[in-house]
């Protein structure tokens, strides 16, 4: 019982009033039930909005993780004005990373040698022809073209044939059976050779061939002939850039040193690009079509290797990214955030040294990447953009210093 009640409940001869004291003890009761119930409801109602927040902030963070996550879309010129610029660019904010004192030490970007003797190499072999010249000779790694005619107990055989339709073979590559490639060895265009093999053991494309011997009667029809590179082929071939063998070797190893040099002025912005601000849209739009890129690349090595090999590359989406999907997003943001700093890049530096490109630049660019159909493909912001990044690539290539 509390002072207070005592206080309240005495009589005037100094004795307690029971009846009175119960009654008084009663209210004091209520009163104290009456407080404790207002605590609860206080406590309560404070407990609820906690808990109510913490399922709202579930709630929303669902909703913020599953509008944040990212659409596959082709669209390669989102996030750009009609001139390919990035709309909203605080180009102030890009972080100036030594583009006007740039070097580099001639053996990074040197075409060697032994390079352009691959290219030559190369472009001899793009123009060789299959020729009938009855002097040639069948040798080991040419290239032939032949038919035949396969013989199993002196019968033809189903499929062992060429219907006069002519096969190519290379000499020495394995693709037939046995010997068979070995013995057309020293034959001419239009000489006839009687080929005999057995058949593998275990002969899975017709079984009932296995290990059966067989005749082919074959027709050598031509060789394929690799010119050689000689002045009278840089003249027939590439006048308008040489008139002998040693000018275009010289052509082949300033065009490859020239591709190096700005192969290497693209990855260092590449690698160091930078930003302190992106416009947020331009990132999203980034990373919508780098998805709509990998998304592409999956299904054509699946569909490559499915139709080659029978089976599929990748077992899934994140088996091909190596991520789960929390990851990849991650991943995509920051190679987006990375990409639009380069743009900003490339547009800062055009703008600190007045480098545009005209309608006939423009033009000759579209013409040079394949023309107006790529245009229509990527549109004209970006195949703009890209013009741009290209004529500041071709500037620092002229004023680059490369130290010998």
């Amino acid at each position: 019982m509390s002072e207070e009640v005592k206080n309240e409940v005495t009589s005037t001869d100094g004795e307690v009033s029971k009846s009175k004291m119960k009654r008084e003890q009663r209210k004091a009761d209520a009163k104290a039930a009456k407080r404790k119930h207002n605590i609860d409801s206080i406590i309560g109602t404070a407990i609820g909005v906690v808990i109510a927040a913490v399922v709202i902030v579930v709630i929303v963070l669902g909703i913020i993780q599953s509008v944040d996550k990212t659409t596959a879309k082709a669209d390669y010129s989102a996030g750009l004005t009609e001139e390919g610029r990035v709309k909203g660019a605080n180009l102030n904010s890009v972080k100036d990373i030594g583009l006007d004192s740039l070097s580099v030490d001639y053996s990074e970007v040197e075409y060697k040698d032994e390079e352009v003797e691959n290219a030559i190499s190369s472009l001899c072999s793009g123009k060789a022809t299959y020729s009938d010249d009855k002097t040639l000779t069948v040798k080991d790694g040419d290239s032939i073209n032949l038919d035949y005619v396969g013989y199993v107990d002196d019968v033809a055989f189903e499929g062992g044939n060429t219907n006069g339709a002519g096969t190519t073979l290379v000499i020495g590559s394995g693709s037939y059976i046995d010997t068979f490639e070995q013995q057309l060895i020293g034959a001419h265009p239009g000489d006839s050779v009687t080929v005999n093999v057995t058949f593998p053991a275990e002969y899975p494309n017709n079984p009932d061939l296995a290990n059966k011997p067989a005749r082919f009667e074959c027709v050598v029809n031509s060789i394929r002939v690799v010119p050689e590179f000689t002045d009278k082929f840089v003249i027939e071939n590439y006048s308008d850039v040489a008139s002998s063998a040693e000018e275009y070797r010289a052509y082949l190893k300033n065009q490859g040193y020239q591709t190096n040099l700005k192969t290497y002025i693209a990855d260092y912005i590449q690698n160091n690009a930078s930003a302190s601000s992106v416009p947020h849209a331009y990132v999203k739009a980034l990373r919508s079509l780098t998805k709509y890129m990998d998304e592409q690349n999956y299904e054509y090595y699946n569909y490559m290797y499915q139709n080659y090999y029978g089976y599929t590359m990748y077992s899934d989406f994140n088996a091909y990214t190596g991520m789960n999907d929390t990851d990849y997003e991650k991943h995509l943001k920051k190679t987006a955030k990375t990409q639009a700093a380069v743009a900003m890049t490339f547009e800062a530096f055009a703008d600190k040294h007045g480098i545009t490109v005209s309608d006939e630049d423009y033009a000759a660019f579209v013409e040079q990447a394949g023309g107006e159909a790529i245009a229509e493909n990527y549109g004209v912001p970006y195949m703009k953009q890209a013009a741009l990044q290209n004529a500041v690539i071709e500037y620092l290539a002229a004023n680059i210093t490369v130290n010998q």
